[in-house]
């Protein structure tokens, strides 16, 4: 149990027993322009953030279990990430995700979200930089989350 996190381009069909293959060949060219994290509690706060604007009717507590705050849950429910998401987003990496603290959400990894900023870091920088390259050339990318 935990929070699963993953962003990919709209269009993109993953095929998950190629990606976790044990043949590294198959599982590395599954894997390209596929974006995984594993409890990234402050990624998830920011994306639910995100979703929430994209979504204001919706109720999201609904798909959270009734647990305030928690945000959008499994493959239905999509953050698309826009120019001006994606300029929040690096604004918030710059700052450590400073402002999405996860003040709930025991199987986020909140209770070690300080060491996933700092783990994920890189990871984050270069999906931000994949992201500006596909925006540029009219793709739309998705992120998704299950917990």
């Amino acid at each position: 149990m935990g929070l699963d996190q993953t962003a990919k381009l709209q269009s993109r069909k993953v095929d998950w027993k190629k990606y976790y293959s044990q043949d590294r060949k198959e599982s590395e060219k599954e894997q390209a322009g596929v974006f995984q994290w594993r409890k990234h509690a402050r990624l998830q706060v920011f994306m639910a953030r995100e979703y929430k604007k994209q979504n204001p009717k919706e109720d999201t507590n609904a798909h959270s279990g009734n647990i305030d705050g928690l945000g959008f849950n499994g493959d239905d429910h999509k953050v698309v990430i826009t120019k001006d998401v994606l300029e929040r987003l690096e604004e918030a990496i710059k700052n450590d995700y400073y402002d999405y603290f996860a003040s709930d959400g025991f199987f986020w990894g909140q209770q070690f979200q300080e060491e996933q900023v700092k783990e994920y870091r890189k990871m984050d920088l270069q999906f931000v930089k994949w992201c500006k390259k596909a925006l540029e050339k009219g793709e739309v990318i998705e992120y998704s989350c299950s917990w």
